[in-house]
């Protein structure tokens, strides 16, 4: 063979082996929640978009957002920074958007290998949003994560000179009395969570109280 066969040949090989690392990027409990959620708007549509059709059109984001949680209600009260980084622990669980083209359908949250929630008709444009404005602030070098707070979702974002802000969405805004969409310094959020992991240890005092008070 001379010399442009095997070049030719190479190339071949790579694009397949390109093609083949594509095609499982995906990974299982990504794969198994976006099946989930094809089904589930399969079944309320009750047919108007064909199956085969319909799912082909459904692809997830190209990126996701590593996700981490709070501790429990007394080490939140306890701790006596300013960072929201020192409070949060780290999972395995990503966020990752439903697209249908340039359109958001919604949001999955899933490991590498268990689904945990696929859906958000109305959260996942306004998270998408969230994260574009973020994006559109601080740049495209920014780390980002989130966490879950009383139904809703807080975005920590650390730019390149190592300044983290934080970024709520509407249902978060409303239980912390915080503006949503803006940028916010840590300190705010912080103090925040940490009143609200107060008032949640006074109720269970006041729980125990009259428990203890009726017997």
């Amino acid at each position: 063979m001379n010399k442009y066969t095997w070049t030719l040949i190479g190339a071949v090989i790579v694009a397949g082996i390109s093609l083949a690392t594509w095609a499982g990027a995906i990974n299982q409990g990504d794969k198994e929640a976006l099946n989930a959620y094809v089904k589930m708007e399969q079944a309320r549509n009750q047919g108007n978009k064909p199956l085969s059709k319909w799912s082909s059109n459904v692809t997830l984001s190209d990126f996701s957002i590593q996700g981490a949680v709070l501790p429990e209600a007394d080490k939140i009260r306890k701790y006596n920074d300013t960072n929201m980084q020192g409070l949060l622990s780290s999972t395995d669980e990503k966020l990752s958007f439903i697209m249908e083209g340039d359109e958001v359908k919604g949001i999955v949250l899933a490991t590498d290998t268990e689904p945990i929630m696929a859906g958000g008709e109305k959260s996942g444009p306004e998270l998408f949003d969230l994260y574009k404005n973020m994006k559109n602030t601080l740049g495209e070098n920014v780390n980002m994560k989130y966490f879950s707070y009383s139904g809703g979702f807080i975005f920590v974002a650390t730019d390149r000179e190592g300044e983290e802000s934080l970024w709520l969405d509407r249902r978060a805004s409303t239980s912390l009395e915080l503006p949503s969409h803006k940028q916010l310094k840590s300190e705010e959020v912080v103090e925040k969570i940490r009143e609200g992991a107060e008032s949640v240890d006074e109720e269970k005092t006041n729980e125990l109280e009259m428990g203890s008070k009726s017997e």
